[in-house]
């Protein structure tokens, strides 16, 4: 039997949006939606009309936002200790 995993052939299979956004416990209308992904642009391949994506990437995508978000929410929070 041939296992097609990413670590077998070298090649990272594609996801669709049901399994990114359940990946990432995330909407799924954020995959979903042309819109939502141009928004948050969340990195993702154009295949003959069908919208794919690559897991490592996404991982990536949600690591950097998720530093920027912490990063945003520490400056907020220092403000508000600052004007106490």
């Amino acid at each position: 039997m041939t296992d097609n995993t990413h670590s077998a052939t070298g090649i990272e299979p594609m996801i669709d949006a049901k399994q990114a956004a359940a990946a990432l416990r995330l909407p799924y209308y954020w995959f979903a939606d042309h819109a939502m992904r141009s928004k948050y642009r969340i990195p993702h391949y154009l295949m003959g009309g069908l919208v794919r994506y690559r897991l490592s990437e996404l991982s990536a995508w949600a690591a950097r936002n998720a530093a920027a978000q912490s990063r945003f929410a520490g400056d907020t929070d220092t403000a508000v200790e600052e004007a106490e």
